[in-house]
């Protein structure tokens, strides 16, 4: 067809989207930067505090909420201590009471590959063979697509004598765990998989539709990064099939867990564990949210490649998420 004189073309359409978002980043930016000299010029000690919630790992976006809840006439002592409370305020960990060794059930460990889900697994059953005997618990596997797979939990079933079961479908995990009902506690290995397969939505169907028997704890690394962690958490949990909570893997080779936390805490997940190495069953601990934050707080180092410099602060004031659901602790956290 002939185009009209009025008519514009896809192209300089798509030029001048693409010269409208410019503009509006260049604003943004500059904007940013008025916001971070106001801040640095006003509330010098808040600037400060900004830093080290980044140097943290805590995204701009909690670190913002933080700030902007930080109650009034609070110096930098007092306002960091507040908001190392609030941290522990809102990271959600699992009671000692509600271990899943005491409380027993069925649990899948779900995620993405090399996360440690056989080793947990593996962790997991030789602590409750310690406390209820070989006989209380039993493991599966649903992992069919790596090789050794499941040879590699089927030799931790030889060592602690714990039976392991191979499912290859739906109808086979009904079964199989009608005919364990009895046991204390049920421990699913499942295929690891990124978290941009079409695959993992088959796997929340596999494990879901069992009327809510089988819980799925999802394991996150802390050697990832943010974006990362945010992308697997949004791929196995969402509100039609929320996960049931969370492990912390890989704890003693990451440089700083600020990143994880601030992302089970955004969401919010509940923490049950945390690992850091792999001897089983030593290397798994309950989560613990004064030490969790206290560590996360240790560990800052002075300089990194990573380390954002002066001119580059007012970028973290930039738009990001600012509706997270982050409550706050009693002033006497802050004592």
């Amino acid at each position: 067809p002939v185009m009209s004189e009025n008519t514009v073309s896809p192209q300089a359409m798509t030029d001048i989207v693409r010269e409208i978002k410019c503009l509006s980043g260049m604003v943004e930016g500059q904007l940013s930067g008025f916001a971070w000299g106001e801040l640095h010029r006003r509330e010098p000690f808040k600037a400060e505090m900004l830093r080290v919630l980044l140097a943290v790992g805590l995204s701009p976006a909690l670190s913002r909420q933080l700030l902007g809840r930080l109650p009034p006439k609070f110096d930098y002592n007092k306002g960091m201590r507040w908001i190392k409370a609030a941290l522990v305020h809102n990271l959600r960990v699992v009671k000692p009471e509600d271990d899943l060794i005491e409380k027993g059930g069925v649990f899948a460990l779900v995620g993405p590959t090399g996360v440690g889900k056989t080793t947990t697994v593996a962790k997991l059953a030789a602590r409750c063979t310690l406390k209820h005997g070989a006989a209380s618990v039993v493991m599966m596997t649903t992992d069919s697509y790596r090789i050794g797979a499941h040879e590699q939990l089927r030799i931790y079933g030889n060592i602690l004598g714990v039976p392991v079961y191979a499912i290859k479908n739906e109808s086979d995990l009904l079964l199989t765990l009608a005919d364990l009902r009895h046991k204390h506690l049920v421990l699913i290995d499942t295929v690891g998989m990124s978290q941009r397969d079409r695959r993992v939505a088959d796997q929340v169907a596999l494990l879901c539709g069992h009327g809510g028997r089988v819980k799925r704890l999802l394991l996150l690394s802390a050697i990832s990064q943010g974006d990362t962690l945010d992308d697997v958490v949004r791929a196995y949990n969402n509100a039609a099939a929320p996960v049931d909570g969370c492990i912390l893997t890989k704890a003693d080779e990451a440089v700083s867990t600020g990143s994880i936390l601030d992302v089970i805490i955004r969401y919010p997940l509940m923490l049950y564990y945390v690992t850091n190495g792999q001897r089983v069953p030593e290397d798994m601990h309950l989560a613990n949210a004064h030490y969790l934050i206290d560590r996360a707080f240790k560990a800052v180092r002075d300089a990194s490649p990573f380390t954002l410099n002066e001119s580059e602060y007012p970028l973290a004031m930039g738009s990001a998420r600012s509706d997270i659901a982050v409550t706050t602790p009693s002033r006497g956290g802050a004592a």
